[in-house]
């Protein structure tokens, strides 16, 4: 067998880290043919480690129907504290606000208040991280009443949201500082009150996509969702497309590192 040089290396090594983009451009391209106005959900998500036991979070998320023109459908923003063990688990408790914009009515925003709980648990095998996730959420939801749309109340329902994510490394060149790991991950979503929907599974996720990380602190993850969504005053199911651009930035304050267990930035 003929050995290979050095530039054919780069070559095959060039392929296999650009493959899975041409992959996400292929399918990006797809969802476009098929839909006139995809979502877009571009995310700041910050973490903030202070102590080895415990963290910080927050992230502001604001949803578009398209770009040109740019129609805004939600803006979001959502904080808690983060409790940390040995064993992988990560306990969260915060509060979220969500504003869904109605363009055709004199009301500009829909507003949502949540308290939430979770549980997260992260596990490596191999070269791949996995990652669970259960999320309790306590909300106070601002709907309209009737068709016409006109009178709104405010109604609290609870949710409970499962979500796995699955990720691992992108060959890249040993002189390359910024690094490149694959992401997808499903997420499914149950409601416990039966006027909220006809439906118990109220809606679904499913992402795929690409990590680019520049640093240890800073990564950004540009992801293609798929959306089964439930729409129950039509008593139908939607599709929805969209992209996802997501800003991670995670900062570590502590002095001391009893515990150095690296937290891979998580699809929220």
């Amino acid at each position: 067998m003929k050995p290979l040089d050095g530039k054919s290396i780069k070559v095959k090594t060039a392929k296999r880290m650009f493959f899975p983009f041409f992959i996400f451009l292929f399918v990006g391209l797809q969802v476009q043919a098929q839909s006139n106005k995809p979502q877009y959900w571009f995310t700041y998500n910050h973490t903030g480690r202070f102590a080895d036991r415990w963290s910080y979070g927050f992230d502001l998320n604001h949803r578009t129907n398209g770009i040109i023109p740019f129609n805004s459908s939600l803006s979001a923003a959502r904080m808690g504290m983060n409790y940390h063990t040995k064993t992988g688990f990560r306990i969260t408790a915060g509060y979220a606000w969500f504003g869904t914009f109605v363009p055709q009515q004199e009301r500009i925003w829909l507003h949502e208040n949540r308290l939430y709980e979770q549980v997260q648990y992260s596990h490596t095998s191999g070269k791949v991280n996995f990652t669970h996730r259960i999320r309790i959420e306590h909300r106070w939801r601002q709907l309209f009443t009737d068709a016409a749309l006109d009178e709104t109340e405010v109604f609290l329902t609870n949710r409970y949201r499962y979500l796995i994510q699955l990720d691992g490394p992108i060959a890249r060149r040993p002189d390359r500082q910024t690094s490149f790991r694959w992401q997808v991950a499903n997420e499914f979503f149950i409601h416990n009150k039966e006027e909220i929907g006809y439906m118990l599974f109220d809606q679904n996720r499913t992402l795929a996509g690409v990590l680019i990380s520049p640093s240890k602190t800073v990564s950004l993850a540009v992801l293609y969702q798929l959306i089964l969504q439930q729409q129950p005053f039509l008593k139908e199911t939607r599709t929805i497309n969209s992209f996802r651009i997501t800003l991670f930035h995670q900062l570590d304050f502590r002095k001391i590192k009893t515990m150095k267990v690296e937290e891979i930035p998580v699809i929220d």
